[in-house]
């Protein structure tokens, strides 16, 4: 059933940021339903799993995860603006909402949760940083996860955000054309961790 109040909050509170800080969030509106949902169906056993979400923003994608089985006590979220954490924190308080930088996510998650994350998604718009802070944001992901962890990225552009890495691999797993705007997800994972 659909919150149609939340829904209202969400959208006004993202599109007041949006024009405080157009680059921050790289898009008028939070990511669509139908992409977090196609987003948060690529991860299997999503109960038993440990998942942090950077740049979780209204947190769309935050639901999406929890709608398909990860429990809010295994999901934390990172968010860079205040007002957003304000908005997660109320609007779900059962989950872990951390304001923080995503290029330091390891010092923010600690080391009862650095390097045991099953899954890391992003939904920062990358595309507006330097490429040195994206390759950052990255391998900071990269970072925290347990081996054979994966790392998601949810954006608006058909090309990986990130500099070719030949330790790093990386592949398109959803292309939603019809999205406004087209979006979709990468999956980014250490060479060695590939099965």
């Amino acid at each position: 059933m659909i919150n149609y109040d939340l829904v209202k909050r969400e959208n006004s509170l993202f599109f007041r940021r949006w024009l405080s800080e157009p680059k921050q969030l790289g898009t008028l509106a939070p990511i669509s339903k139908k992409l977090a949902r196609s987003a948060a169906k690529l991860i299997h056993d999503p109960a038993c799993l440990k998942v942090v979400e950077i740049g979780a923003g209204t947190g769309r994608l935050t639901r999406s995860l929890m709608d398909y089985g990860v429990k809010p006590e295994n999901l934390t979220a990172v968010e860079l603006d205040a007002s957003f954490c304000g908005f997660l924190r109320s609007s779900m308080p059962k989950i872990n909402v951390i304001h923080g930088d995503a290029c330091e996510l390891p010092n923010l998650l600690g080391d009862k949760l650095s390097g045991s994350v099953d899954v890391v998604y992003s939904v920062i718009p990358l595309m507006y940083l330097d490429p040195e802070i994206r390759d950052r944001i990255l391998e900071q992901s990269l970072a925290v996860l347990k081996p054979g962890g994966k790392f998601y990225h949810v954006c608006y552009t058909p090309l990986s955000p990130f500099r070719k890495n030949k330790s790093i691999k990386s592949k398109r797993l959803v292309s939603s054309w019809l999205n406004i705007p087209p979006g979709f997800v990468w999956e980014f994972r250490r060479a060695e961790s590939e099965r």
